[in-house]
């Protein structure tokens, strides 16, 4: 029986597609592979033997590179020794590299490194680009980017300056000299120089590895430098200022005389000079409204207000008042400022220093810390009208005062009564107030009058409502027999006045009358004490106070008769100018001391005695 094949015969043309096949699938996994290498080559990181400055980048990211170069580069820069060379002549400067310069741009130098074998390329020629740096190991050098520090530039600029010193190199600046009108300028001249951009530009070349060490300087023939116009405007220019006097320091700020140029009138008038002429440009003066000189002989220069008050007690009242004067003296109250009493003499209290003295306490006399200064309140109140200021809060007394004309007084009291004022002028006012040695007080303001108007205050319609009497008081602390005045009550009339600000100017013409207020001071009756055993004997009757019953002489013998003083009559009244019993300073609001007033409704305004 025969054998018969069971494989079948393979055709010379599908080997030859299996051929084909296989091929394509090598040539599609390199050109894969290179396609891969591309992208690769496109990537974020430096291609290998990639530096700046010989520090080595490859393969990093560029923040990584950057970082690198940042702890690199300051040691690369220091230590190095550079000189400045001019061949003509053998000249030689030195320079000291540590801290001479520094990377300006550390990101652009890793930038540059990063595509110096990328432009110019498209995607498809970088992986060949990659692999040939692999292969042939080429380094690509990218120099960095310097800059002179500030005092690397100072020392740059000395050197430049000693080596032109060495040359015998005469320099052309122009220079100038500012007088009270005018800028000078002497035009330089065109000579010769050290190429100083040159120069600068061969250190960095030295300093970055891409140039040699001793760095050959060129001389070139330069017209005089253009001056710093700007520099010298922000010199020479001054904001024109008025005099003031500083309200911390209290001393006078000098006024300022405005001073400018035309800095591009200035460069066109010096362009158009000749070399090694004078060139001539004005200054434009302005001159403050207020000067120095102005402000000195303005400042204080009138007595506003002055007022004079004669005072008598105990040493104690004396001290209070040259206490308190001394709070406000030399005080400066700038335009518009409120004058406070209380805020400068306050708090009426030992520890700023005061004493004890008479002063009227629900409505007796005893003796009270910082008794008197209401008398100074009244006095500088009394000024102040002189000087035609606004009055902001004015209290009047109690009573009606001795040791000033009524009306014209101003009471304080802790916190709650306050004399103040405001400055309503255009210049400061000073207040000077003292006690000389004859107990007089005294209170001038010092400003300026620029108006030539002053106050003349006055009372007028003076009325006694009421007048006071003498009451008898018992108290059995009074020995049978005899009586005796009562020192903390003392009699005074009960008054009422109106208050007028006549304003005249300086040729004593009254150009207004002004209603200032109505002021009512109190009664208060003087009282005697008496023992209570005596009311018959003195004829008192115990309901009222007053004698108005029979005496009844006893019979054993005869007394003594009472040492009374009946209520003082309009006649026993003491002058304005008659010294005064105590004041207050802290009594009940309002209370104050003063004998009973004369009787005539029209009594005229006098001023104490000077």
């Amino acid at each position: 029986m025969e054998e018969k094949e069971t494989g079948k015969r393979v055709m010379p043309g599908s080997r030859k597609k299996i051929g084909l096949i296989a091929a394509g699938i090598v040539v599609g996994v390199l050109a894969a592979a290179y396609l891969g290498l591309c992208a690769f080559a496109n990537g974020d990181k430096l291609w290998p033997n990639t530096s700046v400055m010989g520090v080595d980048l490859s393969g990093l990211t560029a923040a990584q590179a950057e970082e690198k170069l940042a702890g690199a580069i300051p040691g690369k820069l220091a230590g190095k020794r550079v000189e400045l060379y001019e061949p003509g002549s053998g000249q030689r400067v030195s320079l000291d590299t540590d801290g001479l310069m520094e990377a300006a741009d550390l990101a652009g130098d890793v930038n540059t490194a990063a595509h110096a074998d990328r432009r110019g390329t498209n995607f498809l020629t970088l992986g060949g680009r990659y692999l040939a740096r692999v292969i042939s190991g080429g380094d690509i050098e990218v120099p960095p980017t310097l800059t002179f520090t500030p005092d690397g530039e100072k020392r740059m600029a000395q050197a430049l300056e000693e080596l032109s010193e060495k040359l015998g190199i005469e320099g052309n600046e122009t220079t100038y000299e500012v007088t009270d009108t005018a800028l000078l300028f002497q035009k330089g001249v065109t000579g010769t120089e050290v190429d100083g951009a040159a120069a600068r530009e061969g250190v960095g070349f030295a300093l970055s590895g891409t140039g040699p060490e001793t760095v050959e300087v060129v001389l070139i023939q330069a017209p005089p430098a253009e001056p710093d116009f700007n520099a010298i405007h922000e010199k020479v220019s001054a904001q024109v200022a008025d005099a003031y006097l500083d309200k911390e320091s209290r001393e006078i700020v000098p006024s300022v005389m405005g001073v400018d140029f035309d800095v591009a009138a200035a460069r066109a008038a010096l362009a158009k000079t000749a070399d090694g002429r004078p060139c001539r440009v004005e200054l434009t003066l302005t001159a403050p409204k207020i000067s120095t000189e102005t402000l000195q002989a303005s400042l204080f220069r009138d007595t506003l207000g002055a007022a004079v008050t004669k005072f008598s007690g105990t040493a104690a009242r004396k001290d209070n008042i040259k206490l308190a004067a001394s709070f406000i003296n030399g005080y400066i109250l700038f335009p518009g400022e409120e004058f406070s009493y209380n805020a400068l003499c306050g708090p009426y209290e030992t520890s700023k220093g005061y004493g004890k003295a008479g002063a009227y306490v629900n409505g007796k006399t005893v003796d009270t810390t910082a008794g008197g200064i209401c008398q100074l309140s009244s006095t500088l109140h009394w000024a102040t009208l002189k000087g035609n200021l606004e009055i902001t809060e004015r209290h009047c007394h109690r009573y009606e005062p001795s040791y000033i004309p009524g009306g014209l007084d101003a009471t304080v009291y802790g916190n709650s009564l306050d004399y103040r004022f405001k400055n309503t002028t255009e210049y400061p006012v000073k207040v000077e107030a003292y006690v000389d040695s004859k107990n007089y007080v005294h209170v001038n303001l010092y400003g300026t009058n620029t108006s030539g108007i002053h106050g003349e205050p006055y009372h007028t319609n003076r009325t006694v409502t009421q007048y006071a009497q003498t009451v008898y008081e018992p108290s059995a602390e009074i020995p049978q027999g005899t009586t005796r005045k009562d020192p903390e009550r003392t009699a005074y009339n009960a008054v009422t006045m109106e208050t007028y600000q006549k304003l005249v100017d300086a040729n004593g013409k009254t150009v207004d009358t002004i209603f200032l207020h109505k002021d009512s001071y109190k009664l208060r009756n003087a009282v005697i004490l008496y023992n209570p055993a005596d009311a018959a004997l003195w004829g008192i009757d115990p309901s009222t106070g007053l004698k108005t019953l029979t005496p009844v002489t006893p019979t054993p013998a005869a007394t003594q008769p009472p040492a009374d003083t009946p209520a003082p009559t309009e006649s026993q009244t003491p002058a304005v100018t008659a010294a005064p019993t105590a004041e207050p300073t802290a009594p009940v609001p309002g209370e104050t001391q003063t004998p009973a007033p004369t009787a005539d409704p029209n009594d005229p305004l006098l001023p104490p005695e000077a």
